[in-house]
Formats: C-alpha cells, structure tokens, sequence
C-alpha cells in the first residue's frame, strides 16, 4: 500500500508522517517527491511511478497514521466498494451538499478535534487535503496546469462527479499536526482563480477553507477574517504536542489484536 507525499520540510515530515508506526513496519511504502511546482505535479509523478497499485494514499508530510492504520484503511476500502463501486476518491473529513462536516481528525493547528466520526462510508462534495485516496483509473489524474499547493483536492473531485465516480469520507482517525492557517498566502490565490474559469458552470463549489463563489468577495473575506484572528502573529507557530501522543490520548490506535497486515 503506498502513500505518497509532496514534501518541503524534511524535519516535519520525520516527526509526523514518516514516524508513523504503519510506515515504519513497511506496510505502508512511503514515497516522497520533492522540488515540484505544484502538487499535481508531484502527485501525478505518484500516480505514474506506484506500478499496479489500484489507489494510492496521499498525505501531507504533517499527517501522523495511528498504529493499526493500515488495517483499518484495508477494510473500509472493502466497505466502500461494496457500497459504491463507483468511487474515485475518499478522505477522512470533508462536507457534504448541506454543507455538514462529514467525518473527524484532530487538526494541531485548532488544538482540538473537528467533526465527528463516521459509523459507514458517507458521500461527500469535498474534502480535505489533508489525506487523498485516490483510485486509479485511465486518464484519471490531476491537473498539470493547477498552480502551487491548494484546491487540488476539490479539482480531482469535480472531475470525478463529471464521469459519474464519486467522493466519500471513510472511519479513519488521523493526526493533522498542521500549524494554524493565518492567511490564505503560498499561491492559494492563484489556485482560487484558476478553478473559478475551469469550474465556472459549476459556481458555487464548497470547500472547507474558502468556497469557491463568482468574483473576489469570499476569498477576500475569507482572508480578511483569517489575518484579524491571527493578527498578533507574524509567522506560523510550530503546532504543540507529540503527534503519537496525541493520537493514544485520543484512543486513535486500533488494538494490537486488530492489526494483521495481510
């Protein structure tokens, strides 16, 4: 089972990612991709590098699996499938068209647990980037021409919607030790404006950090609100906490009996 990630940060990517107990024991083979432009790029150079895997498993370099992961990520699949044979991407927490938070992880950058969990896989019309399961299809893959790190993750799901393949949030508790987010800086914009002219017809699109609506407005609102909350900061702060820690606090881990890795 492969996992894949776009990484920046080397230091990071060993606290959280990389030091995951699934990925240590090498049933998860981690990938790693470094120096892209963009995350599409980066992750369609996954796409085209996982042999014969029928999906792979994206994350960010600051997502921290909790042991029995890959077990648990192996039966939910096997959920999915039997109820939808049809899906193209899952995650563990999105929103669906009432605009409900669908699924939960605990986000460091919150300090705190956003959502809740899911009893059964539940469709949703986005999710969040954190963790992208995507399944592998023909001429299924992202888009080149997306600029910088954002909005990836709603652009693979419209394109899915439009062959008829669908999104869902699966039961799989994850450590996001993200740092909070203080502005939509790092290319968010451009990324914005190019999904607004390819998914005009399909305006308004929600999404969990700053839907995508006609016109400047929500993104400068959204920005606006995000700079006033954290306007005594200057830089990111560095999220507390050990992220394995948190995660057994939390009762993440699936028991030692339940993990076979078959």
């Amino acid at each position: 089972m492969i996992v894949a990630a776009a990484v920046n940060e080397r230091a990071t990517l060993a606290q959280c990612l990389a030091r995951s107990p699934d990925i240590m024991s090498g049933a998860f083979r981690l990938m790693v991709y470094e120096g892209y432009s963009s995350a599409a790029k980066a992750y369609n150079a996954a796409l085209n590098t996982c042999g014969d895997a029928d999906y792979v498993i994206f994350a960010h370099q600051d997502v921290y699996f909790p042991y029995g992961s890959y077990a648990r990520i192996r039966a939910e699949l096997q959920r999915l499938s039997a109820i939808a044979p049809n899906w193209a991407v899952a995650g563990v927490i999105g929103g669906d068209a009432t605009r409900t938070i669908i699924g939960e992880t605990w986000c460091s950058g919150h300090e705190r647990i956003l959502g809740h969990r899911v009893e059964a896989p539940t469709q949703v019309e986005t999710l969040d980037e954190m963790l992208l399961i995507v399944r592998r299809a023909p001429n299924f893959d992202f888009d080149v021409n997306l600029p910088s790190f954002h909005l990836y993750g709603a652009d693979i799901i419209l394109a899915a919607a439009k062959v008829g393949m669908s999104a869902w949030v699966i039961d799989l508790p994850a450590i996001h030790h993200s740092k909070p987010v203080i502005s939509l800086g790092g290319g968010y914009l451009q990324a914005y404006q190019y999904m607004q002219r390819k998914w005009a017809a399909q305006l308004p699109i929600y999404n969990l950090v700053c839907p995508l609506e006609r016109g400047p407005w929500r993104y400068l609102i959204t920005e606006a609100r995000l700079r006033w909350r954290y306007r005594n900061l200057v830089e990111r702060p560095e999220p507390r906490g050990d992220p394995a820690q948190i995660a057994r606090e939390l009762g993440y881990e699936m028991p030692p009996g339940l993990h076979a890795v078959t």
